[in-house]
């Protein structure tokens, strides 16, 4: 009766048996080592203060908040003979022939350029090839526009003056001479009139020095850079792990009110995104980000830190912008504890409470107020950056008001801020005219902007973002009798023979005659005429901002412009034009076109991102550009 049990037991130890010694081998081989970690543990951020403790500083590094360089090249037409583009090299000529087919040059399904072959572009000297490069902005919004820098490829081309440029796609490393056609993502598109270096925009000669020639090679598009994809600002966190991630992104839209202004990647990133009230104010943004405190925002903690903020604001020697962003970061309950400081103790202090209050929103105005009176304070070191607050605030009436007091101030910087804030607010206290292109009629050439003030008379243009010429007071006016002449004469601004009325006469090789018109002697009727929006018969002119800047420049050099003061005083009209952008160092730091780039060096930029930054193509452009100039001019 035992034994069909003992044949059970003995055949299961044979089973166990063949299990331990014929088995699969991974049962006796050691176990996998495991993976490193995909990024690396920093801890928390040595040296940063004790009030500073649990900030979204403390535990990250901001990454990915430098601009980087896209480029591409461009066709740019419409100048006067000084283009070229026989000289260039095969690669880059292949790739344009092949851009303008692709856009329709020399095809019967675009009418307009069906007879005008790409060849015949090329070998036009109203047209030039040009190298495009911009630097792509930090935190960059789709839709938003930065300025753009060219360079003329050929060395045949003598200037880029009065030239138009043709919708241009711009990518990492574009403008590659030796490999055009290698182009990785596609960032931005550029596309407007060129604005070349207006101390050389008058030189006429068809035999430039050398000087002149190097400049007038270069150009600029003046807001010409449109973005196609947005870009995050980077959070690294320097202890990695998922909960903390989470905790950062829940924290910030929080404190910023909206959801999405940080995505929580992975254990590594958190993504930043810049919120439209920020406009293109991203390091505002990221610097009040990173000082936020991650324990949360209840009434209790926020009370009681912005007290031990106040009390370090008090020390000698005190970080007051550091605790000027935290106490902005701690949002309406540091409010009660910053209004004692707003009138009270040093400048800096009064600064740093008055600018944390204001952006915060301090219903009282006592902020608004505070910065304010340092703004008024001559040769205060935080004169201007009290005025730049006053601007970045939400906009009212209040602050607006403050802001038309300063446009009277001695300090041509005040002013001129003061200006740049009511301008883009809309400010009644500025009126508008925008000037248009005579061969464009439908492209905006700049905005002459009146300003109501009664400081001393100014003329400010811009350089940068939109093309702007300011009026500061009552309008300047040519005085009698007047002789004016640029252009090595090809313009010349006299008195007129009967009345108040001075003659404007311009000829040039691209005219079959003169052009002779009249006008009062008041500026803005003389920029009208010369920015080609009159006619009287005689034509048209069109110059072009640049030339325009360079003429305004050389009036008040001469003292030609004048304003009578109410008690009979003549003043001379200054001239003040807006501090030169980087561009030209865009330029100076790009490749070689000629030889393009050594074997085996990168220009693509560092962007420091997990891989969804710069991942998936490119959206639909946000704003195909139109005809430039209208029908190509072919030269004969």
């Amino acid at each position: 009766m035992n034994r069909p049990l003992r044949f059970l037991r003995t055949a299961a130890i044979l089973i166990t048996g063949v299990s331990l010694f014929s088995g699969p081998m991974s049962c006796v081989q050691p176990p996998e080592k495991p993976k490193p970690p995909q990024y690396p543990w920093q801890g928390k951020r040595p040296g940063v203060p004790e009030f500073m403790g649990g900030t979204i500083y403390e535990v990250t590094n901001l990454q990915n908040d430098e601009p980087f360089l896209v480029s591409g090249w461009g066709l740019v037409v419409n100048l006067d003979g000084t283009g070229g583009s026989r000289q260039l090299s095969n690669n880059v000529k292949a790739f344009m022939i092949k851009e303008m087919s692709r856009k329709g040059f020399g095809s019967k399904l675009t009418p307009e350029y069906q007879d005008v072959a790409p060849e015949q572009v090329l070998d036009d000297r109203n047209a030039a090839v040009v190298a495009v490069y911009g630097w792509l902005p930090p935190a960059a919004r789709k839709g938003q526009w930065f300025d753009i820098a060219i360079k003329a490829a050929a060395d045949d081309v003598t200037s880029l003056a009065h030239g138009t440029l043709y919708d241009t796609e711009l990518a990492i490393d574009g403008a590659n001479a030796m490999d055009p056609n290698r182009r990785v993502n596609m960032w931005a598109t550029a596309y407007g009139p060129v604005f070349v270096n207006p101390a050389y925009a008058l030189n006429v000669s068809q035999n430039p020095d050398g000087a002149s020639r190097r400049s007038l090679r270069l150009g600029a598009i003046i807001g010409g850079g449109q973005v196609l994809n947005d870009r995050p600002l980077l959070l690294n966190l320097r202890q990695p792990e998922r909960r903390l991630a989470r905790n950062i992104e829940f924290r910030l839209n929080e404190a910023f009110h909206q959801d999405k202004v940080c995505t929580a990647f992975d254990e590594g990133y958190c993504q930043l995104w810049l919120p439209p009230k920020y406009s293109d104010d991203w390091e505002h943004f990221a610097r009040l980000a990173q000082h936020v405190y991650l324990q949360g925002g209840s009434e209790a903690f926020a009370r009681a830190k912005a007290r031990q903020l106040a009390a370090e604001a008090r020390k000698p020697g005190a970080p007051l912008q550091d605790i000027s962003y935290c106490w902005e970061g701690l949002g309406d309950y540091a409010l009660a504890e910053i209004a004692p400081l707003l009138s009270d103790g040093p400048e800096d202090v009064r600064f740093a409470a008055a600018r944390a209050a204001a952006y915060i929103g301090d219903p009282s105005g006592a902020a608004e107020r505070t910065l304010y009176d340092i703004a008024r304070t001559n040769n205060s070191p935080r004169q201007v950056a009290a005025v730049q607050v006053l601007g970045k605030v939400p906009n009212s009436r209040a602050i607006n008001q403050l802001l038309r007091d300063l446009l009277d101030s001695d300090q041509t910087t005040v002013r001129t801020e003061a200006y740049n804030i009511l301008a883009k607010a809309g400010d009644p206290s500025i009126s508008r005219q925008v000037m248009r292109s005579a061969r464009q009629p439908l492209n905006e050439k700049f905005a002459l902007d009146y300003v109501r003030c009664k400081g001393r008379p100014l003329i400010y243009a811009t350089q940068s973002g939109v093309p702007r010429i300011a009026i500061f007071g009552n309008l300047p006016e040519l005085t009698t009798p007047v002789t004016f002449s640029a252009l090595d004469n090809h313009l010349m601004i006299s008195s007129g023979a009967i009345g108040r009325d001075v003659t404007i006469f311009y000829r040039s090789a691209q005219l079959r005659q003169p052009i002779q018109m009249s006008s009062p002697p008041d500026v803005a009727d003389v920029l009208a005429r010369l920015a080609g929006q009159m006619d009287d018969g005689t034509g048209q002119l069109d110059f072009t901002y640049a030339e325009i800047l360079a003429i305004l420049q050389g009036m008040t050099d001469q003292q030609k412009l004048q304003v009578i003061s109410p008690t009979g005083e003549a003043l001379a009209a200054a001239f003040l034009l807006q501090a030169d952008t980087n561009l030209r160092d865009v330029i100076d730091n790009a490749p070689s076109i000629e030889r393009g780039r050594p074997q085996g060096e990168t220009l693509s930029p560092r962007i420091d991102a997990p891989p969804p930054a710069a991942a998936g193509s490119p959206p639909e452009r946000v704003e195909q550009a139109s005809d430039p100039g209208g029908a190509l001019r072919i030269a004969n």
